[in-house]
């Protein structure tokens, strides 16, 4: 089973969902190519935090109900992903949902493995993202009016100034005078989507402090108002 960027129309499926600017454009585009997405689905660490963005769950369900879609969640570590993948996954299939849809754009690895896993539970995997130039899914997203708030970075590559604001061209024209990649494929930094198409309305989120886990620099942000 390969990964494609098009399925078939009304096919029920889930978006792998981070909360950040990948999924959420891959939502988009999936919604326009006619799949019905039928949930979101997210993994929380054992400390209670989204994988990889380290983001309060309750972020992820402002958002799902800001988009109008339920939210599906799984607690993983990074050495049980794969089994949590299986767990949830199983789960959606019993609820009649048949493909995944998932943020991926040009890291060969992440697709073979999200080609793998679904291949597993005999899902179809849909990268509608795959192959786009980096620029143009932040020129896309931003033409479309979507607001991305970057919620960690990594501190030996980006200035700590840039955590809490919203991405813009000057932010991408940044990050490719620096020769990193536009869209953080390598995890240059993270964002949480807050506004958009879609959304009935904006995220409302509160913002704290920063912390630190190696060379990733975090913003600590949690649902609400203030």
């Amino acid at each position: 089973m390969k990964g494609k960027s098009e399925g078939k129309s009304g096919e029920k499926v889930f978006v792998s969902w981070s909360g950040g600017k990948d999924a959420y454009l891959a939502l988009l585009k999936a919604r326009e190519q006619g799949l019905n997405v039928y949930t979101l689905a997210t993994f929380i660490s054992m400390d209670g935090k989204s994988m990889s963005h380290a983001l309060h769950p309750g972020l992820l369900q402002e958002q799902a109900a800001a988009l109008g879609l339920p939210l599906e969640v799984e607690r993983v570590t990074w050495e049980s992903y794969e089994d949590g993948f299986m767990r949830l996954t199983s789960r959606l299939k019993e609820k009649g949902i048949r493909g995944g849809v998932f943020g991926d754009i040009n890291l060969s690895q992440h697709r073979e493995w999200v080609e793998k896993a679904c291949g597993r539970v005999a899902l179809a995997p849909y990268l509608p993202l795959w192959g786009m130039k980096e620029k143009e899914v932040l020129a896309e997203l931003l033409g479309r009016g979507a607001r991305l708030v970057v919620v960690s970075l990594r501190s030996d590559l980006l200035d700590e100034k840039w955590l809490g604001k919203e991405i813009d061209d000057d932010f991408c024209e940044m990050c490719v005078r620096k020769g990193i990649s536009p869209c953080g494929e390598n995890g240059e930094y993270h964002t949480l989507v807050v506004d958009g198409p879609l959304f009935k309305s904006p995220v409302r989120f509160r913002r704290g402090g920063t912390f630190k886990e190696k060379d990733h620099l975090f913003l600590k942000i949690k649902p609400g108002s203030g």
